[in-house]
């Protein structure tokens, strides 16, 4: 179906284009001249135009501009049919060339527009835009450690300036879809059904601080309900924002500088702690990371998998995270309370096919027992 749609819109962008005009008007130059001049020189001894077809092939010759040599006309009348066709399939081959190339042309000037959807699977999507956005796509390449990332970034600001971002980032391949990630439109651009994942930034160019989470919330009801399966991850500016991105079952939550109070106290009492925090997280020779448990390992204690990673990867695992079920979203929603919000929420969502009971959520487990049993569905937490 995708296919038969792309071949819908490339017809109908030949047709606005007139392509199909020039190549009708090239087939009948191509048939006319070479019948003519196989009729003007089949008197002549010297012709080595025998048949119908050496005229449709030589006129082909002509026209594409090869001239092998191997067939022409003899007779000042098929001479002068040639010229003629030479000069209009000439004039009419440069239009098509022209216009080709101006469809090529405008396709990329769109794509660096962000104009265009894009062709993405298993992509990372990030929305929104703001004066940090730029050290955290640095950070997320750095843990991630693959050599070429495909991400994926949806925002209003100007082409320019996200050119040269991506432009740093290379060889990741990064897309630039411009837009109201809200939009469903727009979304569908980016491929978000086939996203790994969406991080949802606070947008402070276009809003004041206080509508931010707004649309931040906005925009996780608009993806979960377009690719309920794909994780979704909402950085907030404020805590009292939480409610409304739970809602959603969003599937992470950040709130900007929550650790900003705690780390301000240690200063001032355990001085060793914030830099060590900050070595923690952003050390070149060291950095705390996740991956998931070992075949190996399920079935075994804490214990052993700690003194595994300790004696012979020289690592230190820190805890443990899991996915686990949590409420469903009717469990947010009260549509018979008479909130107006509620009630339009879970309409659009079963318009949407969503389920509304029960989804995956992380459980963290800091410094397990000893005798905690690892599971397939553990990751583990690790400072290496």
């Amino acid at each position: 179906m995708l296919i038969i749609k792309k071949i819908v819109k490339l017809h109908n962008i030949l047709v606005e284009e007139r392509v199909f005009v020039i190549l009708a008007f090239l087939w009948i130059i191509l048939l006319a001249g070479g019948t003519l001049v196989y009729n003007f020189d089949a008197e002549s001894k010297t012709t080595n135009i025998k048949s119908i077809y050496d005229a449709f092939y030589w006129a082909w010759v002509t026209m594409t501009t090869v001239g092998y040599g191997d067939f022409s006309p003899q007779t000042p009348a098929a001479k002068l049919i040639a010229s003629i066709m030479m000069f209009f399939s000439l004039l009419l081959i440069s239009f098509l060339t022209a216009t080709i190339s101006s469809l090529f042309i405008a396709r990329k000037i769109q794509e660096g527009k962000g104009l265009t959807s894009i062709k993405a699977q298993n992509h990372y999507v990030i929305c929104g835009w703001n004066n940090q956005s730029e050290s955290l796509l640095t950070t997320f390449l750095q843990q991630s450690g693959e050599k070429s990332m495909q991400v994926v970034l949806i925002n209003e600001e100007p082409e320019d300036e996200i050119q040269n971002i991506i432009n740093k980032f290379k060889p990741h391949k990064f897309n630039f879809v411009k837009g109201d990630f809200t939009n469903d439109v727009i979304l569908y651009r980016a491929q978000v059904d086939k996203a790994s994942a969406v991080l949802v930034l606070p947008y402070l160019s276009k809003l004041g601080a206080s509508e931010v989470d707004e649309k931040t919330a906005l925009a996780v009801y608009s993806i979960k309900a377009l690719a309920p399966k794909v994780k979704v991850y909402a950085y907030l500016l404020f805590k009292d924002s939480r409610s409304s991105v739970k809602r959603a079952k969003v599937d992470g939550i950040i709130i900007s500088d929550e650790f900003g109070p705690f780390l301000g106290a240690s200063q001032l009492l355990q001085p060793g702690l914030p830099p060590f925090l900050t070595e923690m997280f952003h050390g070149e020779t060291s950095h705390m990371l996740s991956e998931p448990v070992k075949s190996a390992f399920v079935g075994k204690l804490f214990s052993d998998v700690f003194s595994h990673y300790q004696t012979k990867e020289k690592k230190i695992v820190l805890g443990i995270y899991r996915e686990e079920k949590s409420d469903g979203i009717s469990g947010f929603l009260s549509p018979d309370s008479g909130d107006y919000l509620d009630a339009f929420i879970q309409r659009k969502l079963r318009e949407a096919g969503r389920t509304m009971g029960d989804e995956q959520k992380i459980k963290t487990i800091l410094n397990p027992a000893d005798d905690y049993v690892i599971t397939n569905r553990d990751h583990l937490i690790i400072f290496s």
